[in-house]
């Protein structure tokens, strides 16, 4: 098996017909507010974020979130560049003379307005991640506060270089270099371990702030799979005979669970799958979370994290392919193009012993205003206005070294029904628009979210979509 081809396949299949791309959330409540809620997660959905939340006192000391009453699931997928009515018209094919269905031939006027759709970029992303067990519970101001949590997540983004679309529909323009460079493709799915641990340091801090905690949590990383496009380095020239030049210098590194049973195309054997809950990794690693959280006072409060600090060694099922050399392609044929272009791109393939891949390490900055404590009461229930600032330090997959700023509001006009919505701007996905509210029925919370709401509005003509639903015991 190509496993590029595969990869590259399941993101353009992925992005292309739920039209949609995105960004990963952890919980529903920060999905609707858009936030990573630094200074103002708590409780079981303060783990993966910033652990010093552990330690603020509550009402409730213990809780619980896991796949009942409600899973907790959070989904964001989609492209850059293409529409629901976009796809149905370049791809569902036409009607002919008896009603027949059959593929559409795209004319002059066709092909421009397809390369048009790429002008605004070209990225493909989707995120999946589920809190698939979790707790949390606070013993004392002395002790602390612990939690525990085991969760998966899949991410998979690839940006794929405006040449190539019109290589691949002007093929036989003469004398033309296509630089397709810009080709990334990255992918994975880690199921991750994490032992936290907070307590508050007030004590020493008492002339500054009214409450300060301090927190960290230690991570145990089972990667199931990966896969990395590390170099990418073809150009492909139309000579004047109408022949193909291609020349190509590309690394692709991937590792799958040995449960999966995965043949790659090198090998001459049979494997058997054998998939469940616990599958065997195919890599670990560990990884690092540490915050801190205070109050000024009631009204202002701050946080300041940094996540997912360590790496992953992949020595299981472990391929490299390797694609260097220039060849001449004389038969333009689409066949012949589209398998040269593949053998370019994902070259020959071995097995190696181990390659390493580093965590999406980010920094996370946030700061909270309760607007009812500061009008003294004379306001309609509670109101808690986060910003938030989130810098990652790498591009790996749910990861952007581009800065994301965001504004969220949590108002609660009855103690049962928090109304959330939020805004960001930056990141991989440049525009967010989140809303949600939850359902507090006391011993269960349950929380519901749409973390790119302007997506259901547009509906057929939105390029993404973001979902998000889950609950948690309190007791």
């Amino acid at each position: 098996m190509k496993v590029f081809n595969i990869l590259l396949l399941v993101l353009l299949t992925t992005g292309i017909s739920n039209a949609q791309s995105g960004v990963s959330f952890t919980d529903s409540r920060a999905a609707a507010m858009s936030s990573y809620l630094t200074a103002s997660s708590n409780g079981v959905f303060s783990i993966g974020k910033n652990p010093a939340n552990l330690a603020l006192q509550s009402d409730h000391n213990f809780e619980i979130a896991t796949v009942f009453p409600l899973p907790n699931i959070n989904l964001f997928v989609g492209n850059d560049f293409m529409t629901v009515n976009d796809f149905n018209y370049f791809f569902s094919g036409e009607k002919n003379a008896v009603g027949e269905t059959v593929g559409k031939f795209l004319n002059t006027s066709d092909k421009q307005k397809f390369k048009d759709l790429f002008s605004n970029g070209t990225g493909i992303t989707s995120n999946i991640s589920t809190i698939l067990f979790g707790f949390s519970v606070y013993v004392s101001p002395k002790i602390g506060a612990f939690g525990i949590s085991m969760s998966d997540k899949f991410a998979a983004q690839a940006d794929v270089p405006q040449d190539l679309i019109s290589l691949l529909l002007d093929g036989n323009t003469v004398e033309r270099q296509y630089d397709l460079n810009g080709f990334d493709v990255k992918s994975w799915y880690l199921r991750e371990y994490s032992l936290s641990y907070a307590r508050e340091l007030t004590k020493y801090f008492h002339n500054t702030f009214k409450n300060i905690t301090a927190g960290i949590s230690f991570k145990l990383i089972h990667g199931f799979g990966y896969l990395n496009l590390i170099k990418s380095d073809t150009k492909v020239t139309t000579r004047q005979d109408y022949s193909i030049e291609i020349r190509s210098n590309n690394l692709i590194n991937s590792a799958f669970s040995p449960s999966f049973g995965v043949v790659y195309d090198f090998e001459d054997t049979t494997k058997s799958s054998s998939v469940g809950l616990f599958n065997k990794p195919a890599g670990t690693g560990l990884g690092l979370d540490f915050g801190v959280s205070g109050k000024v006072n009631d009204i202002w409060s701050f946080g300041v994290s940094i996540t997912d600090v360590g790496s992953i060694k992949w020595n299981k099922d472990v391929a490299q392919y390797t694609a260097s050399g220039n060849y001449t392609l004389s038969d333009i044929t689409d066949k012949s193009l589209g398998d040269s272009l593949s053998s370019a791109f994902s070259g020959d393939g071995k097995f190696v012993d181990e390659i390493s891949s580093s965590l999406p390490t980010a920094l996370h900055f946030g700061v909270g205003f309760q607007l009812d404590k500061f009008l003294k009461g004379n306001f309609p229930g509670n109101m808690l206005i986060v910003v938030g600032v989130d810098q990652g330090f790498n591009n790996m997959p749910s990861n952007s070294t581009k800065t994301r700023v965001s504004l969220g509001v949590e108002w609660v006009p009855l103690s049962w029904l928090p109304i959330r919505t939020g805004v960001s701007l930056g990141g991989r996905e440049n525009f967010h628009w989140g809303l949600g509210f939850g359902l507090d029925a006391g011993l269960v919370e349950f929380n519901f979210a749409a973390s790119d709401f302007q997506s259901i509005i547009l509906a057929n003509n939105a390029r993404k979509i973001g979902l998000s639903l889950g609950a948690r015991w309190k007791f």
